[in-house]
């Protein structure tokens, strides 16, 4: 057996139960790897799945050029949906973002345009730039994560179906982190249709609480906290049923447990995954599952010594 190409590779990532970093009087912890997708994160699913909706709705032309404000994963996942399919590809990110993220959506053959006073609180800028390419130019297509439902769509059909074939009823809890609210929302709405009981948990840094506490700061957690709430979140706050605070700290402490520990490499906001599914998986107890989200590689943030 053989696939085409890797956009086929997409999705159908596998599922680890995490052994060391639980207690024998929590509940069984389940991570779904995100990085064994194409690129190395959740984002391959949104960036497939945004980009052939757009080509079906003949909105994207041979000569198009896609534009996406992002704090990198997106931009990597595109950059390499736009290599594979022939468009060229332009990643407006805020300064700060690991040197890793930046040269993988290069090495895919993308362009970056970056905004200034960077930091994750400031990704509106960059939102706000793509805009505006967008607007100047007619050959300009702006998929926008933050916005687009297909984001939502594309986790409800793939990642919160492939959650429910893992485990079929027997989940308890979901917890994710919170950035355009996609992978939340979308996997909520999926198993929330099969088990109305699951319990819902958005995972925010503590040092940008806009959900919690309507507040927006710096924080060290890339990819979750973006210091406003997209209108993709916006959609489904309805189904979050808590919301969980993690620090840097702590979201670097557990990264680094599930290295030493577990033998998996992942990124920093899987650290805050696994610490709130932790916190969860004791409150909630033996007998009970608690599923999460490891949506990326730890490769990723070697230069922002994590490890």
């Amino acid at each position: 057996m053989y696939y085409n190409n890797v956009l086929e590779m997409i999705g159908n990532t596998p599922m680890v139960k995490i052994n060391k970093l639980t207690d024998k009087n929590s509940a069984t912890v389940l991570a779904k790897l995100e990085m064994f997708n194409s690129s190395g994160s959740v984002k391959d699913r949104i960036a497939k799945y945004m980009i052939e909706e757009a080509e079906k709705r003949g909105i994207l032309k041979s000569d198009s050029i896609i534009v996406e404000p992002t704090t990198g994963n997106t931009g990597i996942a595109l950059a390499m949906v736009a290599a594979i399919k022939g468009y060229k590809m332009i990643a407006v990110m805020p300064k700060g973002m690991s040197k890793e993220r930046e040269r993988m959506i290069k090495a895919y053959g993308a362009d970056i345009l970056f905004t200034p006073n960077g930091g994750e609180v400031d990704v509106k800028l960059a939102i706000e730039k793509a805009e505006q390419m967008s607007r100047e130019n007619p050959k300009v297509f702006s998929p926008n994560q933050f916005k687009n439902m297909d984001n939502v769509k594309a986790h409800r059909e793939t990642t919160g179906k492939e959650i429910l074939g893992q485990v079929g009823g027997n989940i308890d809890a979901f917890v994710a982190g919170v950035g355009t609210g996609g992978t939340l929302v979308g996997v909520a709405q999926a198993l929330k249709e099969k088990i109305p009981n699951v319990k819902i948990i958005a995972v925010e840094p503590a040092g940008s609480p806009i959900l919690s506490e309507g507040k927006s700061g710096q924080h060290m957690i890339q990819g979750i906290g973006e210091g406003f709430i997209p209108e993709v979140l916006k959609s489904g706050l309805g189904l979050i049923d808590e919301i969980i605070t993690v620090t840097d700290d702590d979201a670097i402490n557990t990264t680094r447990r599930l290295a030493k520990e577990e033998g998996i490499l992942a990124g920093i906001s899987s650290g805050a995954n696994m610490f709130a599914a932790l916190k969860t998986a004791k409150k909630l107890g033996k007998g009970k599952t608690v599923v999460t989200i490891f949506p990326d590689r730890g490769e990723r943030y070697l230069s922002d010594d994590v490890f």
